[in-house]
């Protein structure tokens, strides 16, 4: 049963993010929960230099994308973000 589309979520499919301790650019390309580890969220790095694209990541280590993140950001210095 998928009930993705009546739960809370603490980022879309489709965010923008960014690691809460340094420069990530990211977009949310999947997500689940992690039972009492909470959300987990499958992204793709976007950052100019980063030779791990995809990961997972856990909701508690990443926020919205800031400056710094778009900075370094291929999507937003080629205006495709």
């Amino acid at each position: 049963m998928d009930t993705q589309g009546t739960e809370t979520w603490q980022f879309e499919i489709g965010s923008w993010i960014t690691h809460r301790d340094q420069p990530m650019p990211s977009l949310v390309m999947t997500r689940q929960r992690a039972g009492r580890l909470g959300e987990l969220y499958g992204v793709r790095s976007f950052a100019l230099v980063d030779p791990n694209r995809d990961r997972m990541i856990l909701a508690d280590s990443i926020k919205p994308i800031d400056d710094a993140a778009k900075a370094i950001c291929l999507a937003h210095q080629s205006g495709l973000a």
